[in-house]
């Protein structure tokens, strides 16, 4: 039997109850967070009470035993997560801000349907929704709901009571394209493409009761409990699998059919892996380089994971640019996949972007037909072309994808000793860490520093030209550390940093120095000068500049995650590259 351990309404606000109230959108134009996106401005609950609790809901399989032991597949576990998108991305990265709701065998899906999983989970939530819940230190109820609900494809699907085929005929929870619509159609605008709505759904659900023998009607194979909730609806569902779509679907297809034609036109097999091993990816990717990539026929991936993937779709350009020339179409296939990428992982964005990204998936989807006639394009290509969509419903995509629930899962692997009662045994484990972590403070602890030691400001290199523009004594005590981690980006002597944005060519600051003052972090840096965007190596060019040193709060920066300075693989310039892991404006 299931067992659940439910704390939708149980966590800990007393400290946290005016940033958990707060709308975690941007206030202007541009697209920042779900509160910015016209699915919550257009909400019945969301946009007319200011203080509402917005809950995501995560859903995956997770195996706890031993991949390759005898109890592999006996105790693989669904695990059903929540996030509170009243918080800032910032915070939900944090593993102890992803809350377990349910914890369940998935042998037993063979006796229980979803409907029986989720029927405590939904008893709750409409209670929430129409009762609210009491907040420690603010006076009234507070009524909530679903806002979204994210997992991969397979899951939602599974959860959505969806085909759990991506061979069947109608195979998107999007649309009712057919499966053989996604060779020829690649804009939502095509007549082909028919958007799923709740008429349409109820009509399908409809049919399947009337006549049981139906395995599917458009791919819906049973109803929803979650559409029994007032405020949500599986078909106003919009949160994308970027991790699995992209990361390891789309990009570790068209990186291989790119590697073979590299082997086949310029280099040899040994040739392309020495490339990718030996090149100097630099210090934020020391850990996620690909040490062997797998260009085997009979499958569509590289057998890399999803960082190893993100690292050499970035670096790609780089690594092998100086091979082909710029008028090569299979380069420009790159090139689209690449902007196509930037687009989708950035953390900000517009409604201008959004259009243009519609038309960079028209043009890339055409190109790779024209370019490989044979091949055919995935499912995963076909929900490409859902994205700008979905961007403008609920904000950037990255905020959703699966990435950081599934490290959640990493804390349930490490815990088993015992395969008596798992759900249970695991259940409390967790409720012991979230207590500890919340009583403690720690859940909202931002900052991390390595070794340093106190120093005046005019004993690090640039203090004084600091102390000078801080006005500041230049006498002030600051502590200089070799590294700081803040949000969970290092921060570190010569790394880059975005520091503006200025006729939109983004300024980059090469770090002398990171010192806390006043118990904020700073980067003293030296500016660097953007020379161009050199479209062919995907990259922004830089050189040494030199201007004086100016300091930087890590809270404000634009972009948080630093840059490596690099070099293009296999010539003798000299030039120096940053290769940008968004779209920078």
């Amino acid at each position: 039997m299931f067992q659940f351990y439910l704390h939708c309404s149980q966590f800990f606000l007393s400290q946290h109850v005016a940033e958990l109230l707060q709308s975690s959108g941007t206030g202007n134009s541009r697209l920042g967070d779900i509160c910015d996106g016209s699915f919550v401005k257009n909400h019945p609950l969301f946009s007319t009470e200011r203080h509402t609790v917005q809950i995501q809901m995560f859903y995956d399989d997770f195996e706890v035993a031993n991949p390759l032991g005898s109890k592999r597949g006996i105790h693989k576990l669904g695990g059903i997560y929540f996030t509170l998108r009243n918080f800032s991305p910032k915070w939900n990265s944090c593993l102890a801000n992803i809350h377990l709701c349910a914890l369940f065998h998935v042998q037993d899906l063979k006796r229980y349907s979803f409907s029986e999983i989720l029927a405590p989970i939904v008893r709750d939530i409409k209670v929430l929704e129409s009762d609210g819940i009491e907040i420690p230190l603010y006076s009234g109820r507070v009524r909530g709901s679903v806002v979204q609900v994210t997992g991969d494809n397979l899951g939602l699907h599974g959860l959505f009571g969806l085909v759990e085929s991506f061979n069947a005929r109608y195979c998107c929870r999007f649309c009712l394209a057919e499966k053989d619509d996604f060779q020829t159609e690649f804009s939502e605008d095509c007549s082909k493409i028919v958007l799923r709505t709740k008429e349409n759904y109820t009509a399908h659900c409809q049919e399947m009761t009337r006549n049981p023998s139906l395995l599917y009607v458009f791919g819906v194979k049973r109803p929803c409990l979650l559409n029994s909730l007032k405020y949500f609806h599986t078909t106003e569902n919009f949160s994308v699998d970027v991790m699995h779509d992209v990361l390891e679907g789309v990009a570790q297809y068209e990186l291989k059919l790119l590697f073979l034609y590299l082997k086949e036109k310029h280099l040899t097999l040994g040739e392309l892996h020495l490339r990718i091993q030996s090149f100097d990816y630099g210090f934020m990717e020391r850990n996620n380089k690909p040490v062997a990539v797998n260009l085997c026929e009979g499958s569509n991936d590289l057998g890399l994971n999803a960082v190893q993937s993100w690292c050499l779709l970035k670096n790609v350009a780089l690594i092998f640019g100086d091979l082909v020339t710029s008028t090569d179409q299979h380069w420009e296939l790159l090139l689209l996949l690449l902007q196509i990428v930037d687009i989708i992982f950035s953390p900000m964005l517009s409604q201008g972007l959004c259009v243009y990204l519609k038309h960079l998936i028209v043009e890339h989807h055409k190109l790779f037909k024209l370019l490989f006639p044979q091949k055919k394009l995935l499912p995963k290509h076909h929900f490409l072309i859902h994205y700008p969509r979905c961007i403008q419903k609920i904000g950037p995509v990255l905020h959703s994808w699966c990435m950081r629930y599934e490290g959640k899962h990493n804390f349930f692997k490490k815990q088993i000793k015992s395969f008596k009662n798992v759900t249970k045994t695991l259940a409390k484990k967790h409720q012991n860490y979230m207590a500890h972590h919340w009583q403690s403070s720690t859940t909202f602890n931002c900052l991390d520093i390595g070794p340093g030691k106190m120093v005046s400001l005019n004993m690090v290199k640039g203090g004084c030209e600091i102390a000078m523009a801080m006005q500041v004594p230049s006498s002030t005590q600051v502590l200089k550390v070799h590294w700081a981690k803040y949000h969970g980006y290092v921060y570190r002597p010569h790394l880059v940093i975005c520091g503006k944005i200025e006729s939109e060519i983004p300024q980059f600051f090469f770090i002398e120095s990171v010192v806390i003052m006043h118990e904020r972090l700073l980067s003293l840096t030296l500016p660097l000068a953007t020379v161009a965007f050199q479209e062919h190596f995907h990259a922004y060019e830089v050189t040494r500049s030199k201007h004086g040193f100016l300091y930087f709060y890590v809270e404000n920066l634009l972009y948080h995650r630093p840059f490596d300075i690099q070099m293009s693989y296999g010539t003798n310039d000299t030039a120096l590259f940053v290769v940008p892991y968004c779209f920078l404006w």
